[in-house]
């Protein structure tokens, strides 16, 4: 019974581990806040999302909301990319496509190396495209336009003279659209080659952990156990209890207040992946 016990812990980890896997692939990319899209929208658009996430190695989510918190749309695109820790594969790379309703305002986030795919230019002409859709309140087909384009894009590669920018400011931006290098992006074969590397050694390190602990498991219930104790050589019949007394002690109980530290410091913000130190981009628009 003890080793039927034993051998369904391996099991039940096993489960869990699929659980886990499956938990992970459903991770949820479209936080429809203000309730914009029907539910077929907004299931179609998870599944474009998580499509072209696995594609082009870079973390897309589409949010919308009614409540801003009294920040720009781009500040509170940041924020809450950063605050939910965003990105792929252990880097922040991502884009964000939030429809503000609180400031009636469409805005682009990007993320690090997909900053490059993005200057002004790109940005803007991804706007003209979604631009009708918000006007006519056909918040679905603009959120299905923005991935259509953000694939194109990704496919088209980063337009030269953008990647050797070092960094992405919505002031002072002046990338062209010029021409696309597909040489120059970093999704290239071989970088998709070697995350694909990482996560097969990062699954086999986890069944080699679940491994030694269910070896472990199975070792310690398949112990001998040993069936001789204290009672074995003892006659229960050879004394009695003749008396019994109960002993009652006073105890004292002091209290003491114990000072407490009020002092907030102050306000702090959200930062979420490499502390929201990253290179961040992007561009938006009233409608």
């Amino acid at each position: 019974m003890v080793k039927k016990k034993a051998l369904l812990i391996p099991f039940f980890l096993l489960l869990f581990l699929a659980f886990a896997i499956t938990a992970f692939a459903n991770t949820e990319l479209v936080f429809d806040q203000a309730h914009l899209f029907s539910d077929t929208e907004k299931a179609e658009l998870q599944e474009q999302a998580s499509s072209l996430t696995e594609q082009f190695q870079m973390d897309i989510r589409i949010v919308t909301t009614n409540d801003s918190e009294g920040k720009s749309a781009r500040q509170y695109a940041s924020d809450f990319y950063d605050s939910h820790g965003f990105g792929y594969g252990g880097t922040e790379d991502g884009i964000l496509y939030l429809i503000d309703m609180d400031n009636r305002e469409v805005y682009i986030f990007t993320r690090d190396r997909i900053v490059d795919y993005f200057p002004d230019v790109t940005v803007e002409e991804v706007l003209d495209h979604v631009y009708p859709y918000l006007t006519e309140e056909a918040f679905g087909e603009s959120a299905k336009a923005f991935l259509s384009d953000l694939e194109a894009i990704m496919n088209e590669g980063i337009p030269e003279g953008s990647s050797s920018s070092g960094g992405y400011d919505q002031s002072d931006s002046s990338s062209s659209s010029g021409g696309y290098a597909q040489s120059d992006s970093p999704y290239s074969s071989s970088s998709s080659q070697g995350d694909l590397v990482k996560e097969l050694l990062t699954y086999l390190a986890i069944a080699i952990g679940i491994g030694v602990i269910s070896v472990g498991i199975m070792a310690m219930y398949n112990k001998g156990r040993s069936t001789t104790t204290a009672h074995t050589y003892l006659d229960s019949n050879s004394f009695a209890v003749t008396n019994k007394m109960d002993l009652h002690y006073n105890t004292r109980v002091t209290q003491q207040k114990i000072q407490q530290n009020n002092n907030n410091g102050g306000g702090s913000s959200f930062s979420g992946g490499g502390g929201g130190g990253g290179r961040s981009g992007g561009g938006g628009r009233g409608f």
